[in-house]
């Protein structure tokens, strides 16, 4: 038992003892359910070989449970590579993933069979963040100096669009005036920092009368039928450097900064087209008589805009543009 079985020569009768044994230790081997099934391999499906002279994987692994000593006596047990394992029932995957039978694991959620597929939930109103970071951006500018201070003018100018067209602060009446007082805050905090850039720029013209100084500049030609013969490297041909006085240098940055404001210029959502869209969102909003339900009729009971004149008093657009106007562009 154990040793492989010494092979048939042609023309000898099989002896009894070299016939399959059907039973073992008292168990018919026919109960043990294994069939020769097709197992899979790198070239494909393929049948096994079948090897009459050696015993079958299923009585080896046998032998190996009832008598553990001749292992030691007869060295390793062959390899397993004839077992067939095709009907091992397959395992659960509830065993290793606990998320299929515990529905109450953190962060989980069940999904739920009655939402349609193009309803989705809205996320969370992130207006009061932005509004937060936008004006600490504008408190913390590193220089008022033209063209970098540009750069967080435009994105406080984004800001104000972004929260002019959430569509999550008008379902609440709280987010609502949250959303108005934010935007408020917003373009008053902007015109501060143009009135503190154009100060800046008139005191850099005066130092460089005092000094007889120039400001070098680089000039380019934008007209489109040119484009074509711009490089888009520091040495353009298309561009030109220039020394300019005080008073021209001065002019030339304002009138940038000017279209930044009112329009002209290459920023698509100017300042005075900001104020303009949230008139029109406000006047919108006061336009639908159950904006704001019952709660908003009980915070402002018999009270509403002047809609002759498309005036939100919380919006106060007219302070603002008061203040724009008030800017020197000189």
């Amino acid at each position: 038992m154990g040793q492989p079985r010494k092979r048939r020569r042609e023309g000898e009768d099989v002896t009894p003892a070299e016939q399959p044994a059907t039973t073992q230790h008292g168990h018919d081997s026919s109960l043990n359910g294994f069939t020769p099934q097709p197992s899979f391999s790198s070239f494909g499906l393929i049948s096994p070989p079948e090897f009459a002279d050696l015993p079958s994987g299923n009585e080896v692994y046998a032998q190996a449970q009832l008598d553990p000593s001749l292992v030691g006596i007869y060295g390793p047990s062959p390899p397993m590579t004839n077992l067939d394992f095709g009907h091992t029932p397959p395992i659960d995957p509830t065993l290793w993933d606990p998320l299929v039978t515990t529905g109450t694991q953190t962060g989980y959620q069940p999904a739920s069979q009655d939402t349609p597929p193009d309803q989705t939930a809205m996320g969370p109103c992130t207006c009061l963040s932005l509004t937060y970071l936008t004006l600490t951006d504008l408190q913390t500018v590193p220089t008022f100096s033209f063209p970098q201070v540009i750069i967080p003018l435009r994105k406080a100018m984004t800001s104000i669009s972004s929260l002019t067209h959430c569509p999550i602060c008008p379902l609440d009446p709280f987010s609502a005036i949250q959303n108005v007082s934010s935007i408020v805050s917003l373009f008053k905090a902007i015109v501060e920092r143009f009135s503190k850039v154009l100060h800046e720029i008139d005191r850099e013209c005066e130092r460089l009368r005092t000094t007889g100084g120039k400001k070098p500049y680089r000039i380019g030609d934008n007209n489109p039928h040119l484009a074509h013969l711009h490089t888009g490297t520091l040495d353009c041909p298309m561009g030109f450097n220039v020394e300019l006085e005080p008073d021209v240098w001065r002019t030339l940055v304002k009138t940038a900064l000017k279209g930044e404001v009112e329009g002209g210029g290459s920023n698509p959502t100017p300042l005075k087209q900001l104020v303009e869209q949230a008139e029109a969102r406000q006047r919108k909003w006061h336009s639908d008589k159950e904006f704001l339900g019952e709660e908003g009729r009980r915070l402002w009971p018999g009270k509403e805009c002047d809609q002759d004149n498309g005036v939100c008093e919380s919006l106060g657009s007219a302070h603002i543009r008061r203040a724009i106007e008030s800017l020197d562009w000189s």
